[in-house]
């Protein structure tokens, strides 16, 4: 997992040249005018997702992970908390469906949480669990972009 903001992106050290580059051909698309749904920027290899919704319970969720995409998870507006783990942290989860790149589970062991801001970014590599969506202090409609990046790009 690799956390930042976007006001520092070309500051953010450690992050491969090739990701780095994709979040900036993404934002360059100003994803906060786009309308929800999906937005692709390289086929299959590369889209984003555009969307606004409530956030929810933590335990009204279910944790999700991927095996072929990263997901570029970032705030637009309002508050999310995500609850996430490392890879492996998974506790018996249900079949993995190739077809949309996700596997859910309801239980991960450790389990660590973010607070979002808006401008905030989280990246999630393939195998680390994550339970986006999740209030934070009090239920509210956020709207935020989770950029979808195939692995072979990097």
């Amino acid at each position: 997992m690799i956390l930042g903001r976007i006001s520092e992106l070309s500051a953010q050290s450690g992050m491969a040249p090739q990701l780095l580059s994709i979040i900036k051909q993404a934002l360059a698309l100003h994803p906060e005018t786009l309308s929800a749904g999906r937005h692709e920027i390289e086929g299959d290899n590369i889209f984003m997702n555009v969307m606004s919704f409530e956030t929810a319970e933590p335990q009204s969720k279910r944790y999700e992970q991927h095996r072929e995409y990263l997901d570029v998870q970032l705030l637009l507006s309002g508050f999310e908390r995500i609850d996430f783990g490392p890879q492996g942290a998974a506790i018996e989860p249900d079949i993995y469906h190739e077809d949309d790149d996700y596997q859910l589970c309801e239980m991960i062991s450790p389990c660590q949480t973010l607070h979002m801001q808006p401008g905030m970014f989280a990246i999630f590599l393939p195998g680390e669990p994550h339970k986006p969506g999740c209030i934070s202090d009090v239920a509210q409609t956020i709207s935020k972009v989770v950029i979808k990046v195939h692995y072979c790009c990097l």
